[in-house]
C-alpha cells in the first residue's frame, strides 16, 4: 500500500469491521509511530438469520447498518478490513515442496480445493510462510469462497467504500496475541462469542487447532428468557447477574425440566453450560497436549462478549489448570477519557485485524 507524505505527518487511519452472527463490531483508529490512537468503536446487534454459517443473507439490512455506523460516528474509512462471520473459511497448517513464489498460490488453490468443495477459480486464498527448510515450505494458509467474500463487498461497494483488507478471526487473533509477545510458546485462546465459542491453539504464524463449540453466550442469555421478558430483557437480567458456583443446587430433575428457575436452579444451569465450555477447553488441551508432549500449552487467554456474564471467568481460573489471562484487546490504544466505548470483550478480532495489517506494513 502506497502511503503518502501526509499520512507519515498525521498517521494512518484504520477502521475494521468484524461480522458476527448476532452483531457487527467496528473499530476506528488512526497509527503513528506503531502508536495506536482510538477514534471511535462500537457494536449493532443484527436479527438471527441475517448472516447464517458465515453467508451474508439480508445484503439490504447490512448495507443500511453500515451506512448507519458510518454517518452516525463521521468516520473516515482510511483502510478499510472486515472480518467475515466464521462458517465458511478455511484455516490451515500445510507444508509443500518448494517451488518459485510466483507458482506458490496456484499449487496452494488446487491443494485445498477438496477441502472447501470448490472449483480452482472460485477460491480466495492467502498464506503465510512460518518455516522455510530446504527443500519444503510449511505454511499458514487461509482461504474463502469468492461468492461468500462478495456478499459482503456488495455491502460495501453500495455504500461506495471499498474494502481494502478481508481477514478471519483465527488469523485476527493470533496477529492480536503475537504483538503483545504472547505467543512465543503455544496457547489456547478461547472466544465465548454470541452463538458458539471458538477454541485456537496457536503459535506465531502457527495454528495447530481451530475448533467451534455451540455452548455460547446466547445459551446463558436464554436462561433468562420467560414468558414475561423478551431477549432484550433477558440480556439485562444476565447483566444483573451473579454466578455462584457454590450456591448451585443440587440437581432436581423436575425443577430443572420446569420454567420456573429458583437461585439455586438458575445457578446450576449456569454452572452447567460453563462446565460444558470447561470439558470442551480440556478436551482440546489434551488433543494437543498427548501428539506434542514436548510443547504443551501453558497459557490460556480468554475474550469475547460471553465472558461479560458476572463471575464466569473467576470460575475458569478455579476450574482449569492452566494459567488463564483475559485479554485486553485495546491495551495500547490511546483513549481519550469522554470516548463512548463498548466492552473490550467484543473488540479482540477488530482490533487484531488492525494489528495484523499494521505488523504486515511494517515488515
Amino acid at each position: 500500500m502506497a502511503i503518502s507524505p501526509l499520512s507519515l505527518i498525521r498517521g494512518i487511519k484504520y477502521t475494521s469491521i468484524d461480522f458476527g452472527h448476532s452483531s457487527i463490531k467496528y473499530l476506528n483508529t488512526r497509527v503513528k509511530n506503531n502508536k495506536f490512537k482510538l477514534l471511535a468503536s462500537g457494536r449493532r446487534e443484527i436479527p438471527t438469520g441475517t448472516i447464517n454459517d458465515g453467508k451474508v443473507v439480508d445484503t439490504h439490512l447490512l448495507t443500511k447498518i453500515i451506512e448507519d455506523i458510518f454517518n452516525e460516528k463521521n468516520m473516515e474509512p482510511g483502510v478499510l478490513m472486515l472480518t467475515p462471520a466464521s462458517g465458511q473459511e478455511f484455516v490451515r497448517n500445510i507444508k509443500m515442496p518448494k517451488m518459485p513464489r510466483e507458482e506458490l498460490k496456484e499449487a496452494l488453490i488446487w491443494e485445498v480445493q477438496d477441502f472447501l468443495d470448490l472449483e480452482a477459480e472460485k477460491i480466495a486464498l492467502d498464506y503465510i510462510i512460518s518455516n522455510e527448510k530446504e527443500d519444503q515450505y510449511e505454511l499458514l494458509v487461509t482461504g474463502i469462497s469468492k461468492d461468500v467474500l462478495n456478499g459482503y463487498l456488495e455491502i460495501f461497494e453500495t455504500n461506495m467504500l471499498k474494502v481494502k483488507v478481508f481477514n478471519l478471526e483465527d488469523m485476527a487473533l493470533i496477529s492480536l496475541l503475537s504483538k503483545k509477545k504472547k505467543l512465543e510458546n503455544p496457547s489456547l485462546i478461547l472466544d465465548v462469542g454470541a452463538s458458539s465459542s471458538k477454541i485456537l491453539i496457536a503459535a506465531k504464524n502457527k495454528l495447530f487447532l481451530s475448533r467451534e463449540v455451540d455452548t455460547s453466550g446466547n445459551n446463558f442469555s436464554s436462561l433468562f428468557l420467560n414468558e414475561e421478558n423478551n431477549q432484550e430483557e433477558a440480556e439485562i437480567e444476565k447483566k444483573k447477574f451473579k454466578f455462584f458456583p457454590d450456591q448451585a443446587g443440587e440437581e432436581n430433575l423436575n425443577l430443572m425440566l420446569s420454567d420456573i428457575n429458583t437461585a439455586e436452579t438458575l445457578q446450576k444451569k449456569v454452572k452447567d453450560l460453563a462446565d460444558e465450555i470447561i470439558f470442551e477447553v480440556n478436551r482440546s488441551l489434551e488433543y494437543y497436549n498427548e501428539r506434542n508432549s514436548e510443547n504443551t500449552v501453558d497459557d490460556i487467554y480468554l475474550t469475547g462478549g460471553g465472558l461479560l456474564l458476572n463471575g464466569l471467568v473467576d470460575y475458569f481460573k478455579e476450574e482449569i489448570d492452566n494459567e488463564i489471562f483475559v485479554i485486553d484487546p485495546l491495551k495500547e490504544f490511546q483513549i481519550k477519557e469522554k470516548t463512548n466505548q463498548i466492552n473490550n470483550h467484543y473488540l479482540a478480532t477488530a482490533a487484531g485485524t488492525i494489528m495484523s495489517e499494521v505488523m504486515h506494513n511494517e515488515s
